[in-house]
């Protein structure tokens, strides 16, 4: 019998669960598995923020933006198949914004790109791409225990694509491991600089993550889900950079008590299905890798190294 915790979740992410014990192992009815025929890809911009806003500024450099409608009091602005929108509150707040945002468009959207600061004590120069969702408290936006859905190609492209050009910034590039808010339905993103004030001004790293978010592309390569190691992920990063994969779901050492069957159920429906995982065995707990490397082989998930792909040339 399948137990879900239907207090936290709607219905459709409910049945989604259940059907992910019911039909293993296919998971063509995992949540998110279904491509989506949306077409649009949403830059999410926030007034509140001025790393954002710098990001924002660097894009409508580029030719080719029009304004096409509004939303929030502000232009929608539209370029190939994005549309920028700039909100009043910060991201974290913006719960179910892609919703909102596709009846002013007329369209469903495809994937919600956030740019955004990054605020850390390390005060190390960093821009970051993660996903988003709280493997248990919601202490900064979104819903407790509730993840959202991932754009794994997306969101690898543009981590190798920003490795590129910030390259000679005095900046790192890597992922973070899935965290915060808000709520969205549709596949979703940050990408960030930081880490503190004086650099979410710098116009060179804005430019190299405007850059990015124009760039980033689907190269259709195997998902994996990533367990283990910190929050900054150096081992997912360097797998990312270095092999034929896309990265969907990321949990640090921090929320591995967290992953149950629900939960991990939840970062594979939300990673458009996959059935890979990945362990940073040599950064985590061994009796929690032995723990969690059961319990997802009782899943029916393969356990995946970088030796099984190819190298990116």
């Amino acid at each position: 019998m399948v137990v879900v915790r239907s207090d936290i979740l709607t219905t459709e992410e409910e049945e989604g669960l259940i059907a992910f014990f019911q039909r293993r192992p296919s998971r063509k009815n995992i949540i998110g598995c279904e491509p989506c025929a949306a077409l649009v890809k949403l830059i999410v911009t926030s007034s509140e923020d001025p790393a954002s806003m710098n990001i924002r500024a660097r894009l409508l450099e580029r030719s080719g933006w029009r304004e096409e409608g509004a939303f929030g009091g502000h232009a929608v602005l539209r370029r190939d198949d994005f549309a920028m929108i700039q909100v009043d509150r910060i991201h974290l707040d913006e719960d179910f914004v892609d919703e909102r945002a596709a009846s002013a468009l007329g369209e469903s959207v495809d994937t919600v790109i956030f740019a955004s600061r990054h605020k850390a004590e390390s005060r190390i120069p960093t821009l970051t791409v993660h996903p988003i969702g709280n493997y248990s408290s919601a202490d900064f936006g979104g819903r407790p225990g509730t993840l959202c859905r991932t754009s794994p190609h997306l969101m690898t492209s543009a981590l190798r694509i920003l490795g590129a050009k910030a390259q000679g910034l005095g900046f790192n590039v890597s992922f973070e491991t899935t965290h915060h808010g808000p709520v969205v339905s549709a596949p979703a993103f940050y990408i960030e600089i930081g880490s503190y004030e004086e650099l979410w001004g710098r116009e060179d790293a804005a430019e190299a993550v405007a850059e990015t978010i124009l760039s980033v592309k689907n190269d259709d390569y195997p998902v994996l889900l990533c367990i283990g190691g910190g929050h900054y992920a150096p081992r997912f990063t360097e797998v990312a950079l270095t092999r034929k994969v896309a990265i969907g779901h990321m949990a640090a050492n921090y929320a591995l008590e967290a992953l149950d069957d629900d939960m991990i159920a939840q970062m594979s429906g939300k990673s458009e299905g996959c059935g890979k995982v990945y362990f940073h065995r040599k950064g985590m707990p061994k009796s929690a890798y032995r723990r969690l490397r059961e319990r997802a082989m009782s899943l029916e998930f393969e356990e995946v190294s970088s030796e099984d792909f190819d190298q990116i040339r």
